[in-house]
C-alpha cells in the first residue's frame, strides 16, 4: 500500500493508538462532587493531549484517544492518566487496557508508536 493510502486509512506510520479504560466513582456522590471530579479529570485528560468518550453511571467504560487530528496515545501518556486516576481517593476498580489501533480492531499496534 502506498504512503497516501496508508495515511488515508491510518495504517503503518500513520496508525493511531488508544486504549479502553474502566473505573468506578462513588454512587453516593453529590452533584457538586461528581462535577468537581469530572472537571479535574477533563483538565488532566486534555493537558495530556487526550480525549475520552464512553458510558455513564458510577462505573465508567471509556475509550481514550488522541485529542488532535491524527494524534495517538503513547505509553507514557497512558501511564500518567492511570497514575492520576489511582491518586484520586474516591476512584476504584481502575482497569487500563493495552494500547490498540483506534480505527482498526484487527490491526496490532506498531512497536514504534509506543
Amino acid at each position: 500500500m502506498n504512503k497516501r493510502l496508508r495515511k488515508k486509512h491510518r495504517l503503518g506510520e500513520f496508525q493511531e493508538l488508544g486504549f479502553e479504560l474502566r473505573f468506578c466513582t462513588p454512587a453516593g456522590w453529590s452533584e457538586a462532587e461528581h462535577l468537581g471530579f469530572w472537571d479535574a479529570c477533563i483538565t488532566q485528560v486534555e493537558a495530556l493531549g487526550l480525549s475520552l468518550g464512553g458510558g455513564t453511571g458510577t462505573c465508567w467504560d471509556v475509550f481514550v484517544s488522541g485529542l488532535a487530528e491524527r494524534a495517538t496515545v503513547t505509553a507514557p501518556q497512558r501511564q500518567v492518566l492511570l497514575d492520576w486516576l489511582a491518586a484520586q481517593p474516591a476512584v476504584s476498580a481502575i482497569q487500563g487496557g493495552p494500547l490498540v489501533d483506534a480505527w482498526h480492531a484487527d490491526v496490532p499496534p506498531r512497536e514504534a508508536a509506543a
